[in-house]
């Protein structure tokens, strides 16, 4: 059912975020990514480069070579996705690679070798882009047409919406432990709710 014609912002808002509420896959997800780039991609914009200066004891170059290869990963999950295109389980394949990417970047942050560090760069981007793709295509699939733009806007504002707290946290406990340290520990509490999630049988369910 299409829209009324005279229908406003706040009513197109309130009735987006009424659909959204009586699908689990798609509110659970949507709050629980808001928890997850708090934790985990907050103290990472704020700490990476100081984890490059003094963990790996290198500079801007270094910086930028992690982010590269980040990229690189990204582009190299999306063009994966678009080779294979599971149609089974989709829910469950989708949270195993937001879970393998929280597991990356601790493993990133705690590295003992700047080379082995980038390659766990690479695995991020991989689970990213491959990650993304596979939710985008789940949305544009699985959500009517008519709920389709509401559905986009709050996952995209929702996913967001605690960024801010995120990053003004990570910049409160700089001073308290080392980069590493907070990065991997906001990307290990990631991991465990992304896998408490994952037991859920309406993640399950989702083809």
């Amino acid at each position: 059912m299409q829209p009324d014609a005279g229908e406003g912002t706040f009513k197109e808002i309130a009735s987006g975020v009424r659909y959204v509420a009586r699908i689990p896959w798609l509110w659970v997800t949507i709050t629980l990514f808001a928890v997850i780039l708090m934790l985990q991609l907050a103290p990472q914009q704020v700490l990476m480069p100081t984890l490059v200066h003094e963990h790996f004891g290198r500079g801007v170059g270094a910086y930028g070579f992690l982010v590269t290869m980040f990229g690189v990963g990204t582009v190299s999950g999306t063009l994966l996705f678009g080779q294979l295109q599971p149609r089974r389980r989709r829910g469950l394949v989708n949270y195993s690679f937001w879970l393998v990417n929280s597991l990356a970047i601790a493993a990133l942050a705690l590295s003992p070798w700047f080379q082995l560090a980038a390659l766990f760069a690479l695995v991020r981007g991989l689970c990213v882009g491959f990650g993304v793709a596979m939710w985008e295509t789940m949305l544009q699939e699985l959500v009517p047409e008519h709920m389709l733009s509401r559905v986009v806007s709050l996952d995209f504002f929702g996913s967001f919406g605690l960024m801010p707290i995120g990053l003004a946290f990570a910049a409160a406990v700089a001073t308290v432990a080392s980069a590493g340290t907070i990065i991997a520990t906001g990307a290990l509490i990631s991991a465990v709710l992304i896998s408490i999630t994952m037991t859920r049988p309406w993640l399950r369910a989702i083809e």
